[in-house]
C-alpha cells in the first residue's frame, strides 16, 4: 500500500499545518489570513515540484491546477476554508487567537490534508494517473447569501474537469471509517422568513387593538406538526422555527414581528412548493383575522441544493479505498447543508466523510469540537487514492 506510507509520511506535517490554521479563524468572505497562509504553503512546496502547476485566484477561492501530462484527464479535489463564530471551549493547546471566532466544523483539518497531498505528490516514487486542481474554497458556512461553493462554480472552478470530490471530518463518527451513500446525501437547506403587522395599541386597552404576540403565537402553534398534516409521515424534512421575535416595551402590544423556520428537506420541488404554498395560506389566515392584519414578508430562501452522489461514482470510490484497506460504510441521510452540492450539479463525483472521533465526541458547531487528528494521514491517502485511479 504505497498510498499509505506516503501518507503517513505527511500526517505530522497535516497536524502542523492544522494547527496553525485553527489559531487563525475567519469567518466567510473574511478569509485572508488563512488563504495567505495557504499560498504561501503552496509556494514553499512547488519550489522544486516535478510537475507545472497554475495558481488561480477567485473571488470564491483559489485553485491551483498540477498538471502531470497535457494528455491526462482532471479531476478536481476541493477543501474549504472558513470558520463559524463561536467561542471556543475546546480544552486545547492551539486554541482560537481571534476571540469568537473558531474552527468548529473542520474547515483547517481539509485544509491541510490537502496541503498534505499536495506535499505527497513531491515524493518521486508516487505519480499521479489524473491531472489534479486542488482547490479552497472560501465560504461554505453561509446559508443565506451566495456561498463560495456556488461563486467558485459560477467563476470556472468546474471548466475543463472530469470529476470532482470533496471529503469532511467527522467527529462524530469511527475514528478512520470513510462514509458516503449514493445518490441523496444531504439536505436542501432553505430558511423561510416571515413577516407580519397588526393594529398594536397600548397595554392597559387590549380590546382596542390588535397584539403581534398573539399572531406569532398563532402562527407556531398551527405551524407545529404542519409538515406531517401537509405531506405525511414518509417524507424527510425537518421544519423548526429559528427566530421569532417581536415587542420592546413592557406596556406596549406591539405591532410588529418576524418569523423564521428552518425548512432542511430533500423534497421533489413540485412537492416543496406544494408545501410553502399551504403554509402560507394558513398563515394568511391567521393574519386576517386580527385587526389590520398584514402579512408583510413571505420569503423562502432555498440555501444549498441537496446533494446528490451519483450512484457510478459512489461505487468506484468505495470500492477503490476498499481495495486500498480502509474501512467504508454507508452514512444515513443528513439534514446538514453543504455546497459541494454546486460543484456535482456541474459535474459527476461524490462527497465523502472521514471519521475523527475521540472523547465526548463533541459534535460540529459545538464550542468543544475536537476532531483526532490521528486520522490526517488517511485523509491524505484519499486523496492520493483519487489522483490514482485511471
Amino acid at each position: 500500500m504505497i498510498h499509505h506510507q506516503i501518507a503517513k509520511n505527511k500526517q505530522e506535517y497535516a497536524v502542523t499545518i492544522r494547527r496553525a490554521l485553527h489559531q487563525i479563524p475567519e469567518l466567510s468572505f473574511q478569509e485572508e489570513k488563512t488563504l495567505n497562509f495557504i499560498k504561501e504553503e503552496i509556494h514553499q512546496i512547488t519550489r522544486n515540484f516535478p510537475y507545472e502547476t497554475s495558481l488561480t485566484e477567485k473571488q470564491g477561492g483559489i485553485w491551483l491546477d498540477v498538471t502531470v501530462d497535457p494528455t491526462f484527464k482532471r479531476i478536481l479535489l476541493r477543501s474549504d476554508t472558513d470558520a463559524l463564530p463561536i467561542f471556543e471551549e475546546a480544552d486545547i493547546s492551539f486554541k482560537s487567537k481571534h476571540p469568537g471566532c473558531m474552527h468548529a466544523c473542520g474547515h483547517d483539518c481539509h485544509s491541510a490534508m490537502l496541503l498534505g497531498a499536495l506535499k505527497a505528490l513531491t515524493n518521486k516514487t508516487f505519480i499521479p494517473k489524473n491531472n489534479l486542481r486542488f482547490v479552497w474554497q472560501r465560504a461554505e458556512e453561509v446559508l443565506d447569501i451566495q456561498s463560495g461553493g456556488d461563486l467558485l462554480v459560477q467563476e470556472g472552478v468546474c471548466s475543463d474537469i472530469d470529476s470532482c470530490y470533496a471529503l469532511h471530518i467527522s467527529s462524530t463518527d469511527q475514528c478512520g471509517l470513510f462514509l458516503s451513500r449514493p445518490e441523496i446525501m444531504m439536505s436542501n437547506a432553505g430558511h423561510l422568513f416571515i413577516e407580519f403587522s397588526c393594529l398594536g395599541g397600548h397595554v392597559m386597552f387590549p380590546q382596542q387593538g390588535a397584539n403581534a404576540i398573539d399572531i406569532m403565537t398563532d402562527i407556531h402553534v398551527a405551524l407545529r406538526g404542519f409538515e406531517l398534516r401537509v405531506l405525511g409521515p414518509n417524507e424527510h424534512i425537518a421544519f423548526v422555527p429559528s427566530i421569532s421575535h417581536t415587542g420592546d416595551a413592557v406596556n406596549i402590544c406591539p405591532a410588529e414581528g418576524k418569523v423564521c423556520y428552518s425548512v432542511r428537506n430533500f423534497l421533489s420541488p413540485k412537492k416543496l412548493e406544494t408545501f410553502l404554498s399551504a403554509i402560507k395560506r394558513r398563515i394568511q389566515s391567521i393574519v386576517d383575522s386580527y385587526s389590520h392584519g398584514k402579512m408583510t414578508k413571505f420569503d423562502f430562501h432555498p440555501g444549498h441544493p441537496t446533494l446528490i452522489n451519483p450512484i457510478k461514482n459512489h461505487q468506484l470510490i468505495n470500492d477503490t479505498l476498499k481495495n486500498q484497506g480502509f474501512k467504508t460504510a454507508l452514512c444515513k441521510p443528513l439534514f446538514s447543508g453543504e455546497d459541494f452540492s454546486y460543484y456535482l450539479n456541474k459535474k459527476p463525483g461524490s462527497f465523502w466523510l472521514l471519521g475523527a472521533k475521540q472523547g465526548d465526541a463533541y459534535g460540529h458547531h459545538s464550542t468543544k469540537f475536537n476532531p483526532d487528528e490521528s486520522v490526517f494521514w488517511q485523509g491524505v491517502a484519499y486523496w492520493l487514492t483519487i489522483a490514482s485511479m485511471e
